[in-house]
């Protein structure tokens, strides 16, 4: 390649870390921990489906049949199940809905009923918009996170659109780097422990991206498609095929239609098509089902799965009667490469294929991807301190550091936070309510660690306390457990819930040793480097 053209693809490489580094660290940190949010996190968040296994099908279908006789008739046209093994809800949910209203509201309303998973006691009771039910549902910790990265909190379109353009810049940098660093075999495997800061920082931001590259590719390609798709291409493909109709392109496209109500009476099978579902893919979890006209004549079922051996989410549809119909993935069955491309975006993106081994390889790589654009960013602005006529001052360099540690430390301390305190809210408040307090726990922790970048602080003592706070925060994880906690490590089946507080327990332990003795090491190493260049 000619060095001129070498030369502008290290300038858009540069430029496009230097300007969406903290971003790209604040999506990715958060996707890596969103990999692991449902199910697992969320099981660990809620007690209640610690001992869960399975809802006994003839369960299901006793429950739907009671309320059934508790709601007004319309109702029946359209049930959602949610089983409580941690993709949806805690509590296993039946929720009855009109999408036409009734005698008080004029929108989609609904009655939800919520029962303990394993004594199927009636624990809330809903009646009201069906909007308003899902906006309102509880929520815990690793879901809250997971929301923040898929829209940073913002909303749509402004959260969504962000969020798709910062995948674009991700796949923008993966491709440039790859053709700046071509001397791939070399630096593959260099990575000089022993040197100084900037020295370490430059080769395991070479090695993460040589080594992660493809992963970063395929993140970035889908991250921007998920981002994107519900606010640019989905108005763009209703404007070219449906003269700018959205509802109509949504409508042609439902996987699940409105049956023709028959009004003849006529059972209706759940536990004959949960059972034989369970039969049909032994190695996958049934997260929710649908009944369109229960108990009618034309009643269908739809049963949505995750797991086996398919990649994507499944839905499986039944006639009323038990009668199985045919599977297909969540946006229906249409032939053609282009849906199966789409019906592999998000298992992509959040590795949700292949079991627990997948998803740890995925976090592991998502803090590669959320580290790549920060050591980068390092790195552009060590350069800019070195040389005779160096064009930042040492005093902008610290604060430049501050920036980063107390926008991405910060980050990472309000992430963690709301782990030790999920566990107090799971003793001290009640359900729902713990909705009130995730938000401003998350963002004030965020803004107060962001703060103290204002104060002139050593950076690397800053650094040092914020591994510090972290180590804290992840050591407190099992002793509150055991302490607040009925259902905690250490109790008989609960070794699911043992490995994740061990887990934490051992982050707070690795990073409390390389914050006391590593960062100093580091710091006296740049000094001894300093000094020797000062003498020659």
């Amino acid at each position: 390649m000619k060095p001129i053209n070498l030369k502008k693809l290290f300038m858009i490489h540069s430029w496009v870390g230097v300007i969406t580094a903290i971003l790209l660290f604040i999506v990715a940190f958060t996707g890596a921990i969103a990999v692991l949010s449902r199910p697992e996190l969320k099981i660990w968040a809620n007690p209640e489906i610690h001992q869960f296994e399975s809802v006994p099908a003839v369960k299901i279908t006793e429950l739907v049949n009671e309320y059934h006789k508790k709601v007004p008739e319309d109702f029946a046209k359209n049930i959602h199940i949610y089983i409580p093994n941690g993709y949806q809800t805690h509590l296993l949910t039946i929720l009855f809905e009109s999408h036409d209203g009734d005698e008080n509201y004029e929108e989609e309303t609904a009655f939800a009923y919520e029962f303990d998973p394993i004594t199927f006691e009636l624990v809330n009771e809903y009646y009201g918009l069906a909007q308003a039910y899902y906006d309102n549902r509880k929520t815990d910790a690793p879901s809250f996170i997971g929301h923040f990265h898929a829209d940073l909190h913002l909303g749509r379109p402004i959260g969504l659109i962000l969020t798709g353009f910062l995948g674009l810049t991700l796949l923008v940098s993966t491709i440039t780097g790859l053709f700046i660093h071509r001397q791939y075999l070399k630096e593959l495997f260099t990575f000089r422990r022993k040197k100084g800061l900037d020295v370490l920082v430059s080769d395991a931001h070479k090695v993460m991206g040589i080594w992660g590259s493809l992963f970063y590719g395929v993140i970035g390609f889908t991250g921007a498609f998920l981002g994107l798709a519900s606010v640019i291409l989905l108005p763009a493909a209703a404007f070219v095929s449906f003269g700018g109709d959205q509802d109509k392109l949504v409508e042609t496209f439902t996987v699940i239609p409105t049956p023709e109500i028959s009004h003849k009476y006529l059972p209706t099978q759940l536990d004959s098509m949960i059972i034989e579902t369970e039969q049909r893919y032994p190695k996958a979890s049934i997260r929710n089902i649908t009944v369109m006209a229960h108990n009618d004549a034309n009643a269908e079922v739809y049963l949505s799965i995750l797991g086996g051996e398919a990649v994507q989410t499944q839905l499986i549809q039944f006639k009323g009667n038990g009668e199985f119909v045919k599977s297909m993935s969540t946006l229906g069955d249409i032939p053609g490469v282009s849906i199966q491309v789409l019906n592999l975006l998000f298992p992509l993106h959040f590795g949700n294929f292949g079991g627990i081994f997948v998803k740890l390889l995925w976090t592991f790589l998502g803090l590669a991807t959320a580290l790549l654009p920060l050591s980068g960013m390092m790195m552009w602005l060590s350069k800019r301190t070195r040389g005779s006529n160096p064009s930042l001052s040492i005093v902008a360099y610290q604060r430049w550091n501050r920036v980063i540690i107390g926008s991405c430390g910060g980050l990472v301390l309000a992430c963690v936070v709301l782990f030790p305190a999920q566990l107090i809210l799971n003793y001290a408040v009640a359900g729902s309510l713990h909705n009130n307090y995730f938000g401003p726990l998350f963002f004030y922790t965020w803004l107060a660690w962001f703060a103290l970048a204002v104060f002139p602080i050593n950076y690397h003592r800053y650094l040092q306390l914020t591994v510090l706070v972290f180590s804290v925060a992840c050591i407190s994880v099992l002793p509150l457990n055991i302490m607040l906690s009925n259902s905690h490590a250490f109790m008989p089946n609960n070794h699911f819930i043992t490995l994740v507080d061990l887990t934490f327990l051992v982050l707070g332990i690795t990073s409390l040793v390389w914050g006391t003795k590593g960062i100093n090491q580091r710091l006296k190493a740049k000094n001894t480097l300093r000094l020797e260049g000062q003498t020659a």
